[in-house]
């Protein structure tokens, strides 16, 4: 059977891949190997493994002045095997940016997917001198692992600019600020059955959770922003006085006092992709700052981005150019436009 190669670091990596597989490779007909990249330990390897899949957990910072065991054993696998097709989200890590040219002079086809929303960002600052040690340490990490890798490369951090690949995987047909026509767009629904395997693999069981039709659904980002949350659960009580307020925590968010928020909010700290909560929804409202998950249509939920709210706020400093690539999604110019959707939801 043919080998198909990932690599990811993250839940929703871990998830984009499954989709990828439930759409693209029958298992019972491709070999699946997934390589789970962490500095530290990794949440993914507490995950219930999926027995379909082969999994990797490699360790290592490419900073440090390190050999990494595990870096050295990949290889040996990497180098002992043909690839069919090769997924990569790690978009300026150096371990990508070496196998997506070495695996693409060996025939296999490279696909390069969107770190979340990283895709239709643009930064304003030029960051040379980060970038410019990100590559000098990359280079480093290339001769400590006895990779040989003879191109001249200047790690940048817009998405796109790094590796070498045949296709992007994305999730809508145009990207704002990459020209290139081999863009794929895929829907992320996941089917029944994928989302079966995904609570199974996660320990997911919304079982105990309040109902989760007419909900207001706040996805939390990892800034400490209390002036805005505060106000907008304010603005969620006046506007949907129905609705049971879940709030989702942000697996990175700093250790923080959230009792401000009251005691009607259930509070989620569980770590799962919050795609699998968002799919249970039913007449629901979904809000966030600019995650991710907002990509993951429910027909039956509204959805808003309040980035322009957080920046008005004075709490969110925004030197980034944001781009919404879903029609679904509704930004929130003030916390008052809450009303205009509140009728009938």
């Amino acid at each position: 059977m043919k080998n198909v190669l990932f690599q990811v670091a993250t839940e929703f990596h871990y998830m984009i891949s499954c989709s990828i597989i439930d759409k693209f490779y029958d298992p019972s007909m491709f070999n699946i190997n997934i390589v789970i990249c962490s500095r530290n330990t990794s949440r993914l390897s507490a995950l219930n493994f999926d027995k379909r899949f082969n999994y990797i957990i490699v360790k290592y910072d490419h900073n440090t002045n390190e050999q990494y065991p595990d870096i050295m054993k990949l290889m040996e696998f990497i180098y002992a095997n043909n690839f069919y097709s090769f997924y990569s989200f790690l978009y300026h890590d150096p371990l990508f940016v070496y196998l997506s040219n070495y695996l693409r002079n060996s025939g296999t086809k490279v696909y390069l997917v969107p770190d979340g929303m990283i895709a239709y960002v643009k930064f304003s600052n030029a960051n040379v001198r980060s970038r410019l040690t990100n590559s000098i340490n990359s280079y480093r990490f290339f001769r400590r692992h006895h990779l040989k890798f003879n191109r001249i490369w200047l790690t940048s951090w817009n998405f796109g600019r790094n590796g070498y690949y045949d296709y992007i995987i994305a999730f809508s047909k145009e990207l704002p600020f990459i020209s290139s026509k081999k863009i794929i767009e895929l829907d992320y629904s996941l089917s029944l059955s994928s989302l079966k395997n995904l609570k199974n693999s996660f320990g997911v069981d919304f079982s105990h959770y309040p109902s989760l039709d007419r909900t207001v659904l706040i996805i939390n980002d990892r800034h400490k922003l209390p002036k805005y949350k505060t106000e907008l659960i304010e603005s969620v009580r006046k506007y949907y006085p129905q609705h049971t307020i879940l709030y989702k925590k942000h697996p990175n968010q700093e250790v923080e006092n959230l009792t401000y928020l009251g005691s009607d909010i259930f509070g989620i700290d569980e770590i799962f992709p919050v795609e699998l909560l968002i799919a249970s929804l039913t007449n629901s409202v979904i809000i966030s700052v600019y995650s991710t998950s907002m990509l993951y249509y429910n027909p039956s939920c509204v959805y808003f981005y309040s980035f322009p709210v957080c920046v008005a706020s004075g709490e969110f400093r925004d030197d980034i150019l944001r781009i919404v690539p879903k029609s679904h999604i509704k930004v929130l110019k003030n916390l008052d436009d809450l009303l205009s959707y509140s009728e009938g939801k």
